[in-house]
């Protein structure tokens, strides 16, 4: 799930927050405490398992949050439709496939 562009603070995004704009505006030190403080809540509001990093400043992070990992976009629209056909209940109404829908054996 793409979180990036919800509103979260201070009429900003979260990507305005902890991305680059937020990184110029607070500095590396306070801006690694604040990426900490924005998985903590996420973590706590979706109840995740863990939170993938991505981005140029994920590399920036002396030390990875508790309940994260470094990731990218490489395998997101591959593993969100596995998701999808595997756990959506509405995968089996023809409207929302893509292709047909064979039950694993």
């Amino acid at each position: 799930m793409e979180l990036g562009h919800l509103p979260y603070k201070s009429g900003r995004t979260f990507e305005g927050y902890v991305g680059e704009r937020g990184l110029q505006r607070l500095g590396k030190k306070k801006w690694r405490k604040v990426v900490a403080e924005v998985v903590d809540d996420l973590c706590r509001a979706l109840q995740v398992d863990y939170v993938v990093l991505g981005g140029g400043n994920a590399r920036k992070l002396k030390e990875l949050p508790p309940m994260t990992r470094l990731g990218d976009n490489s395998n997101a629209m591959a593993g969100g439709r596995l998701i999808w056909e595997m756990d959506n209940p509405l995968h089996l109404d023809p409207k929302y496939r893509s292709r047909p829908y064979a039950p694993k054996q």
